[in-house]
């Protein structure tokens, strides 16, 4: 009877190690109803992992892969439909929501639930204490900081009232919120100039008291991505505004002496490599651009990419020949290509359906079109949209009563065409004189009076 007991114990205390062994993934059910699609995003905030998960025809899922580890995990189907959610490791969840308003419908069950209830209501909240956005950004210095304040200190209290929430996260979260409302005082400037139509706008140094004090290089929060990095990124984007304005040079330069000059290697290089990616498009000096790039940047490996994307923008200098596109759908009918418009200038817009960016500049291109009709100018139109959404392209057309040449790019973002032009942003606007060869690659918006000056500069 005693050497039953001691196999008995024995077995009872393997059982018992068992479950306490800690688990190192995290089980996520449930159904996605009424999805306008099958297949969603899963990504850890912190850049851990991403993962697809596919729904049934029902709408149910089950997903039981995600090795990223606890924290906030961003759940996300088409364009801003998503939601964050808080997922610990060992822990079983179940999601339910409506597929097209994910953010007013879910509720997950499982393990730190108010974590998500907080996290699910967060932005809906600070929409109601913010109300108009348009109106809030209209407000002048004291009202706006007046105002931002009391979002935060509302917003901190609400996080607050949610019971047993795990401490790391309770403290991120605290952070998050001070950080968004710092980084909203650094990002009035620009939307309040925006709405003022006013672009040299600029902010009272009392306004920016707040951030007095702040360290702006702290790696390990940096790394930890949330609103520190854009705060980061968007206040040293401010101190080049600010150096522009003093040594009278164009903002993209400014920022690479500002960005240089950051004492974080780890930021510093992240930042210069974030801002050369796109703004190199747009600096009044690609040549200087790339020495001040060379002369700061610490990493070696920035700069060799870098180094080798200069060479190819080079190819694109004014007076360079074009590259081509051939046999591009017309939405009138046929195809066209870009030597059918030898002989006169060619102003081309690339742009897309989805892109709000694009479509504002429609109004002034269409005047430029109107003012320009009959000159020596053809305005061609070419889409990146994908080939099956060519409907929802074409009717679009049609709606807006889009003018000029609307052609259709043959592999979207892979276009030989867009790559050559190394495009990686719209909308953009190229210009080509009647010979094919390179104005401008990348010429003034329809909305920039600049571009007006330009033709009458070439006699267009």
């Amino acid at each position: 009877m005693k050497k039953i007991i001691c196999v008995l114990s024995f077995v009872l205390t393997i059982i018992s190690c068992k479950e306490e062994a800690p688990k190192n993934y995290i089980l996520l059910s449930g159904t996605i109803s009424d999805a306008p699609l099958k297949e969603f995003r899963l990504s850890h905030k912190d850049a851990k992992g991403r993962f697809t998960i596919k729904t049934a025809e029902d709408g149910s899922f089950v997903f039981d892969t995600i090795f990223s580890g606890t924290g906030t995990y961003r759940f996300s189907g088409k364009g801003m439909n998503r939601i964050d959610i808080y997922l610990a490791n060992g822990g079983s969840y179940k999601l339910i929501t409506d597929g097209k308003d994910m953010r007013n419908t879910s509720v997950l069950t499982g393990p730190d639930s108010n974590a998500s209830k907080y996290l699910l209501t967060k932005d809906s909240r600070n929409d109601l204490l913010r109300g108009d956005f348009e109106e809030y950004n209209n407000l002048n210095e004291s009202d706006f900081s007046a105002k931002a304040f009391m979002i935060k200190e509302n917003l901190i209290k609400y996080l607050d009232s949610f019971p047993n929430l795990p401490k790391d996260f309770a403290q991120f979260e605290r952070e998050q919120l001070t950080n968004y409302y710092l980084l909203s005082l650094v990002r009035y400037q620009d939307r309040h100039g925006h709405n003022l139509k006013q672009p040299d706008y600029r902010v009272s140094k009392e306004f920016l008291k707040p951030l007095e004090g702040l360290d702006f290089t702290n790696e390990e929060t940096y790394k930890h991505r949330g609103w520190y990095k854009d705060l980061v990124e968007e206040y040293f984007d401010l101190k080049a505004d600010e150096l522009a304005d003093k040594e009278g040079i164009d903002k993209y330069l400014a920022k690479l002496k500002v960005f240089g000059a950051i004492s974080n290697d780890y930021i510093k290089n992240d930042l210069l490599n974030s801002a050369a990616k796109y703004d190199i498009a747009y600096t009044d000096n690609m040549d200087l651009y790339y020495d001040t790039f060379i002369a700061v940047s610490t990493s070696k490996e920035n700069n060799n990419v870098f180094t080798e994307k200069y060479k190819a923008l080079k190819k694109l200098s004014k007076g360079e020949p074009s590259p081509i596109f051939t046999n591009y759908v017309n939405n009138a009918g046929g195809t066209n290509s870009l030597n059918d418009f030898k002989g006169k200038y060619v102003y081309i817009d690339v742009w897309a359906t989805w892109c709000g960016p694009c479509l504002a500049e429609v109004p002034s291109l269409k005047k430029v079109e109107k003012q320009y009709h009959g000159k020596n100018i053809e305005f061609v139109s070419i889409s990146i949209d994908r080939q099956e959404k060519r409907d929802a392209w074409s009717k679009m057309i049609t709606d807006k009563e889009l003018g000029g040449i609307q052609l259709l790019a043959d592999k979207d973002w892979s276009t030989d065409f867009i790559t050559a032009y190394k495009i990686n942003s719209i909308p953009r606007f190229i210009l080509i004189d009647p010979e094919g060869n390179i104005v401008s690659w990348n010429a003034p918006r329809p909305s920039n009076g600049e571009l007006i000056t330009l033709f009458n500069e070439l006699g267009v």
